[in-house]
This record gives C-alpha cells, sequence and structure tokens, in this order.
C-alpha cells in the first residue's frame, strides 16, 4: 500500500517536470518563431496541467502540491540548461584595443588565418601621439571566441577588449 503510494508521487512529480519543461521550451520555441513545434509544447502542456490539476483539487493533503511545487522549479531548470545545450552559437562583437600598431597587426594577420570576420580601423593612442588600430571582430562560434582570448593571453602586451553578444 506504501509503495503505492510513493509510485503515484513519482509520477506526478514526473509529470509535472513534464509539463513545467514543455511550458518552457515554448516560450524559447516562440522566441526563435517556431510556432508549429510551440503549439505542440502548449497542447501537450495544457493536457498534463488539467491532469495534475485534477488530482490536485481531489488531494486529502499538501503533499502533493509540495510534490507539484517542486516539481515545477526542477522542469524550468532542466528546460533551460536543455536550451544552452542545443542552442546556435551567439555572435561576439570584440573591439580590441592596443597601443602597440605591430602588436595590432598581428592580431588582424591572425584573425585572418583563423578566418574571424573583422575589420580594421585608424586609431591614435590615449595621447594622441602614435597612431594605432582598432580591430572589431567578430566571432560567430565558440570556437573563434575561444581562439581570440587564447591569442591575447599569449601575448606580453596589454590590449583593451570590449565584448559584447549579438
Amino acid at each position: 500500500m506504501m509503495e503505492n503510494i510513493y509510485i503515484y508521487l513519482a509520477v506526478l512529480f514526473v509529470a509535472k517536470v513534464i509539463d513545467n519543461g514543455l511550458s518552457t521550451t515554448k516560450t524559447l520555441l516562440l522566441q526563435r518563431n517556431r510556432w508549429f513545434l510551440s503549439g505542440i509544447c502548449v497542447f501537450a502542456s495544457t493536457f498534463i496541467y488539467f491532469y495534475i490539476a485534477k488530482v490536485i483539487v481531489s488531494a486529502t493533503s499538501n503533499t502533493e502540491l509540495l510534490i507539484v511545487s517542486l516539481a515545477s522549479a526542477v522542469g524550468c531548470i532542466i528546460a533551460c540548461l536543455l536550451s544552452n545545450v542545443f542552442s546556435k552559437d551567439k555572435t561576439y562583437i570584440n573591439v580590441i584595443m592596443s597601443d602597440d600598431m605591430k602588436e595590432m597587426q598581428m592580431l588582424r594577420d591572425f584573425l585572418a588565418e583563423k578566418h574571424i570576420t573583422n575589420t580594421a580601423f585608424d586609431s591614435y593612442t590615449k595621447d594622441w601621439r602614435r597612431a594605432t588600430i582598432t580591430i572589431t571582430a567578430y566571432a560567430k562560434t565558440r570556437n573563434e571566441s575561444k581562439s581570440i582570448d587564447e591569442y591575447i593571453e599569449s601575448r606580453d602586451i596589454k590590449f583593451k577588449r570590449i565584448i559584447q553578444k549579438a
């Protein structure tokens, strides 16, 4: 008899994790203009939600409510983690500056070798006495971003770098 209660609560927990995961996934799909898949998530989530609501209304204790509330948080966390794992790489815009013109030219050559899209602009040092260049590099993958990180870390020169998500 007691084993049945644990199985019942475990099924309720898993159902709510799936419901909340589908609901969060629906929102993420809407943001990516995937309306059809979002609609399927809404259908499945709504069905599970109303089934769980029916169970909660007829429950004789707060245990089911507690289990469902905890499962809601777990479902949301799992959906967000999966979204990060399966999402496309983001483009990171790197604005890189240094007072050393030679180093900046070497960086530009490195980016060209790695086929990382970039643009170079004439600029000046802080004291306006020497010309240098400022590079804007567009890292489209994690590997490209990591390559830029490793290059900058391997140099003995100070770079100023500003990173923006596109």
